[in-house]
């Protein structure tokens, strides 16, 4: 009898021990499956990388681990098992330690267990030579916004320098309104001059160019850029400038160039003073670049659109009444003496209000911001002013509002008038700004 009951108990022990290792829950299952598109992960220092992963089971994920030791990454992402989860896509994003250098390399270890127990594991290698960058554009012709003038066979040329860290792959020129389609395969090269003209209508119309640059990386870094220009029979406006060719015409906030004042058919008149005996000019059909309508005169000369020209010189200090006809390439130069009232800053004090400008605001009473007259031109009113960095705007005003002159576009500022328009994008630091009331002109120079 005992024998018997010692027989029954281990049958029932048994039974009970076959259905802890066989839980119908979860049955024996294949291996679950890692799939990545590579088996390399770019990042860099001080950037984030991204894991990506196809994470697949019959019947059902238990947990993912993600191990990289030497960077403290030991992260587990567990499942929910109601409802089962049986495929999921991972997309782990983590920031490497700026301490770490682009030479370095480092193992991914993904550790994939099922319900079933079943476990996996896949390494990734981790490089931190990255490129995320897209192939850099210089020197783009034709410049945004010009003008190309209509003829009787009008061609644009359009040109441009690119460079690129691991290589350049593509080039895309289009403009479906024109029919320009180019595609240039670089190769990998590094660097590359693009230069092509094209023939186009002589409409009297604005075209927009498209440039597409990839690069051969890995994981291909695009970018485009637009680029707008109109056919005209002439310019609608210009510019004046007393830089040498080739200068940068960014470097400062604004008022470089000058814009011109009047302007009927293709007759510009500019208003301009000249600081210096001997002063050198150009004329400008833009006012980012000298290209590529820059207006100087010949070796004979004569005014011509070219820049190789020599610059136009004003004999001595003052005032001048300049005009030109960039169609019929004419100009003239006439000194001239101001007929306005200066400013007596003794009974009229003025100052500046505005946005951008460290220690300003809007109350025309401050005198924390006080201009001076330029000692040898009580016309030119300035100041050293320092910028915070935010978008600039600006009223030049006396105690009360009155006189005061209001900061337009293209650095105009009309007296008793002006838009108060708004420079975004200036660069924090200290500028020296100077308003010239006979001129109606500012500028916002960097110290």
């Amino acid at each position: 009898m005992k024998k018997l009951k010692l027989l029954q108990l281990l049958i029932v022990f048994s039974a009970f021990l076959g259905c802890e290792n066989n839980d119908p829950a979860f049955p024996a299952s294949d291996n679950p499956e890692i799939v990545t598109q590579s088996n390399e992960i770019y990042g860099g220092p001080n950037r984030k990388f991204e894991i990506k992963a196809s994470l697949n089971d019959d019947i059902g994920l238990k947990t993912i681990e993600i191990r990289i030791p030497e960077l403290d990454l030991i992260k587990v992402i567990t499942f929910p098992k109601d409802p089962l989860t049986t495929e999921f896509d991972l997309n782990y994003k983590f920031l490497v330690p700026s301490d770490k250098t682009i030479t370095e390399t480092f193992q991914i270890e993904l550790i994939l267990t099922d319900l079933s127990e079943n476990v996996v594991t896949k390494n990734i290698s981790l490089r931190l030579d990255g490129d995320f960058v897209a192939p850099t554009l210089t020197n783009v012709k034709p410049v945004n916004n010009s003008v190309v003038f209509k003829t009787s066979d009008t061609k644009v040329p359009i040109s441009f320098h690119l460079e690129d860290y691991t290589g350049i792959d593509t080039i895309l020129v289009s403009c479906p309104e024109l029919g320009i389609n180019d595609v240039v395969e670089v190769g990998g090269l590094k660097t590359y001059n693009y230069n092509k003209v094209f023939s186009i209508p002589s409409d009297l119309k604005t075209y927009e160019i498209l440039i597409t640059v990839k690069d051969n990386f890995l994981t291909p870094n695009q970018e485009t850029t637009k680029v707008t220009f109109t056919v005209a029979d002439g310019l609608t406006s210009m510019f004046l400038t007393d830089l040498a060719v080739g200068s940068s015409l960014s470097n400062d906030a604004f008022g470089v160039p000058m814009l011109f004042h009047k302007k009927v058919g293709n007759v510009f008149t500019f208003k301009y003073y000249a600081d210096s005996n001997n002063k050198n000019i150009f004329l400008l059909g833009q006012d980012v670049s000298f290209e590529p309508h820059t207006f100087g005169l010949s070796s004979t000369g004569t005014l011509q659109n070219s820049t190789t020209s020599n610059p136009i010189v004003l004999p001595t200090k003052g005032y001048y009444e300049i005009t030109v006809n960039p169609i019929d390439l004419v100009y003239t130069v006439t000194p001239y003496t101001p007929t306005s009232a200066p400013i007596n800053l003794s009974t009229t004090p003025i100052t500046i209000c505005g946005n951008g400008i460290v220690n300003a605001g809007w109350d025309p009473s401050s005198t924390v911001l006080a201009l001076s007259a330029d000692p040898t031109n009580p016309y030119r009113l300035t100041r050293e002013i320092t910028l915070n960095g935010s978008a600039v705007a600006m009223t030049i005003t006396g105690n009360g509002w009155f006189p005061f002159w209001r900061l337009d576009t293209f650095a105009v500022a009309p007296y008793l008038g002006g838009g108060n328009a708004n420079y975004s994008g200036v660069a924090a630091g200290t500028y020296i700004f100077t308003l010239d009331t006979e001129l109606e002109r500012t500028t916002l120079i960097k110290k």
